[in-house]
């Protein structure tokens, strides 16, 4: 890659800046060619003086350009200023006018909102009085149906009640027999087993009469006995005393 297409690839972003200092290093390599063809003193002093006049003429050419570049750009900044407080005016027109539709907009949704509002009222204030009277009549219906269901039930249960007291008196009085039956087997029962108690107590009296008696008889007969050892004792004590 070349001098010069290095300088264009380097200054690419301002293409004005870039093609003069490509001109100029293109001059100046031609005339490096030229310089290393030449020998004499005149010939060097000459090829320098034109590079001196050239670059004076480039630099010349460049500072023209670069001011016309700077006159344009703030030609363009006034225009794109002028631009821009043109849309912000338009903006604010716009906004303006936006907010004046969106006030129309919401005060005509408002008195939509009210008419509805008042219509809607309207109509929940004849439904409840619509309602209030199907309740009413309902209610009225109900209370006639629950007051003949309880008189129909009264009378059923008063037959029903009447029937059950029959029943209850008849269950009653068979109840008393069962029980009369029931206490005069039981007292049959109760008297033959008393007697029979009686018999057996009897008996065992009795035996334990003449257990006692056998007792009585035998503990006197060892009562005896025991006097008779105690008398023997005694005795033989005496009979030893004495005889010392």
């Amino acid at each position: 890659m070349s001098f010069a297409a290095k300088i264009y690839q380097a200054f690419k972003d301002e293409p004005q800046k870039a093609e003069a200092l490509v001109e100029f290093v293109e001059f100046v390599e031609k005339f490096h060619e030229k310089l290393s063809h030449v020998s004499t003193k005149d010939d060097v002093e000459l090829a320098k003086k034109q590079i001196e006049l050239q670059i004076k003429q480039l630099e010349s050419n460049t500072n023209i350009k670069l001011k016309e570049i700077e006159g344009k750009i703030e030609i363009t900044k006034k225009e794109l200023d002028a631009k821009i407080i043109e849309l912000q005016a338009k903006i604010d027109h716009n906004r303006k006018e936006l907010d004046a539709k969106i006030d129309f907009t919401r005060k005509e949704l408002d008195a939509k909102i009210e008419n509805s509002k008042k219509e809607l009222e309207a109509k929940i204030d004849f439904t409840r009085k619509e309602l209030d009277n199907k309740i009413d009549f309902t209610r009225k219906e109900l209370e006639t149906k629950i007051e003949n269901s309880k008189i129909e039930l009264d009378n059923k249960i008063d037959f029903t009640r009447k029937e059950l007291e029959t029943k209850i008196e008849n269950f009653k009085k068979e109840l008393e027999t069962k029980i009369e039956n029931s206490k005069k087997e039981l007292e049959a029962k109760i008297d033959y087993t008393r007697k029979e108690l009686d018999s057996k107590i009897e008996i065992t009296k009795k035996e334990l009469e003449l257990k006692i008696e056998k007792t009585r008889v035998s503990l006197f007969r060892w009562s005896f006995l025991f006097w008779i050892t105690q008398m023997a004792t005694l005795i033989g004590i005496l009979y030893k005393l004495l005889s010392h």
